[in-house]
């Protein structure tokens, strides 16, 4: 499964990627208070389609990220606390969460590596859109047989600081090489399509921006979960 990449718990990884398609700026601006909705589509094991929804509510430096079932794989719900430097993932059929430490920089701590790619280029073709009413550009990202199509914006700063502010900021070894190149453009991506060898194996596309109030509440455990420990009993 192409969006879920081995943290424990396993989601974990399928939350942090289908952020970090939203995280593209680091610049100081005035902070978002909404709901962010996107369609995202991704591959099991044997190459079958799996299509679920991601919804984050963001205020402040709080963000709660719901995603639907993918597969066989239940939904899950993880709170980002930037205030407190920590994120709590929710089980809900057993009433408890783990709760996930932010290192300084604020990025999820994780002792996986990565490597690089040097036949990897990314390409703004000169085409033009508009997604949900967003003035976008067409960026083609080229790594071997993977391609990908990036619509991205800079219409939406204010979104673009906010997220990286509470998600704290991902390393450039812990998002893919063309959502670094288009953090430093100042790019939003509202929709993404990645393929191999002409096959399509992941996407988002936003399909809702909404600025509105959101309820303090969305961002506190509810009452009656226990804490657990990651590889722990």
């Amino acid at each position: 499964m192409k969006f879920s990449i081995g943290i424990v718990p396993a989601t974990v990884r399928c939350v942090r990627v289908g952020a970090a398609a939203l995280v593209f700026s680091t610049t100081a601006l005035a902070q978002f208070e909404g709901v962010i909705e996107s369609r995202n589509l991704t591959t099991d094991d044997e190459g079958k389609p799996q299509k679920f929804i991601i919804t984050m509510w963001i205020k402040n430096d709080r963000m709660r990220v719901e995603t639907g079932p993918i597969g066989t794989t239940p939904a899950t719900t993880m709170i980002y606390r930037a205030d407190r430097k920590m994120v709590w993932m929710l089980n809900e059929e057993e009433h408890s969460f783990f709760e996930i430490l932010q290192n300084g920089g604020g990025a999820l701590q994780d002792t996986g590596t990565r490597s690089s790619r040097p036949d990897e280029s990314l390409v703004k073709t000169g085409k033009k859109k508009k997604i949900l009413g967003y003035p976008c550009d067409l960026f083609i990202m080229k790594s071997g047989d993977q391609v990908t199509e990036i619509w991205g914006t800079r219409a939406l700063p204010a979104l673009m600081a906010t997220t990286t502010s509470v998600l704290g900021g991902e390393s450039e070894e812990d998002v893919p090489s063309w959502n670094n190149e288009l953090r430093r453009l100042g790019m939003y991506t509202l929709s993404a399509r990645t393929t191999v060898s002409g096959k399509l194996v992941e996407a988002q596309d936003i399909s809702r921006i909404e600025q509105r109030t959101v309820d303090e509440e969305k961002f506190e455990l509810p009452e009656g979960y226990k804490k657990q420990v990651i590889g722990g009993n």
